[in-house]
């Protein structure tokens, strides 16, 4: 589809046959809150990076009971999302039943990068079908996951992408080009460092999908001890790939940021 045919914001919608492709064949999100609302009260969902909550408003059809409640996160206002109302106003455009007040999913504007504004053992999912890899601090924010999945909650996590094209200092760490880590000056990679947390007993699992360019992390929060990745940040040696898109433009190459991590 030529970009003259695409649907306004067409990058910002993302809807849920589209996340569920990414992470599975059997509707791995939709089976997972039915059967978690056999044993709980509340099932709360939380989608990193929603744009124009396409893929929270599908949530909602498919899911109109009050017990599941839906909440957002975007880093910023903007394109057709502002304020909780305009789900409403989206869900017009879409051709989607339009919930009562009440019913329309929360939304958040700010850097989860910084940490989640949400209690501990808050949420039963998290999903995030773009948007981590534009988070600088992803170890903090993985932790930050961990800390309010409730006891077996799970988080759908794509965490990054590489395509032949990348330039050269992106094909320096083909598995995640956007989560580098290095452990004494040596660069490791990310599925290999999960893997220490994996015999500690966390549920944490790297995927890559054979079909597509796609990196995932899939959480299960299988124990109430905090994970502590214990990599450090480094800022100045991270880049704003975005940036660089915007002032080369250069399609398809310059999105995210190429986070830096110590280990400590």
């Amino acid at each position: 589809m030529k970009d003259k045919d695409k649907p306004k914001l067409w990058w910002r919608i993302r809807g849920l046959d589209k996340m569920e492709s990414r992470f599975g064949k059997n509707k791995p999100l939709e089976k997972f809150i039915r059967e978690r609302l056999k044993t709980e009260k509340t099932v709360r969902i939380l989608e990193l990076g929603f744009g124009e909550g396409k893929c929270l408003l599908d949530l909602r059809k498919l899911f109109p009971d009050k017990r599941v409640e839906l909440y957002g996160i975007n880093y910023k206002k903007e394109g057709g999302m502002y304020r909780r109302s305009d789900f409403a106003k989206n869900a017009k455009i879409h051709k989607l039943p339009i919930p009562k007040i009440t019913l329309l999913p929360k939304p958040f504007f700010y850097d989860a990068g910084n940490g989640l504004h949400f209690e501990s053992k808050f949420f039963d999912a998290i999903v995030s079908q773009l948007a981590f890899p534009y988070v600088g601090d992803k170890a903090k924010l993985l932790e930050e996951f961990w800390r309010v999945l409730k006891f077996k909650g799970k988080a759908f996590l794509n965490i990054d992408a590489y395509e032949q094209n990348y330039p050269d200092f992106l094909q320096i760490n083909k598995e995640t080009p956007r989560f580098v880590i290095y452990e004494n000056d040596k660069m490791i990679k990310l599925s290999k460092y999960l893997t220490k947390f994996k015999e500690k007993g966390f549920n944490i699992k790297f995927k890559k999908k054979k079909d597509r360019a796609l990196r995932f992390v899939l959480l299960e929060k299988n124990t109430h001890k905090p994970l502590k990745l214990s990599l450090k940040y480094d800022g100045e040696s991270s880049i704003n790939l975005t940036k660089f898109h915007k002032e080369k433009n250069l399609e398809g190459i310059w999105w995210g940021i190429r986070s830096v991590f110590k280990t400590i």
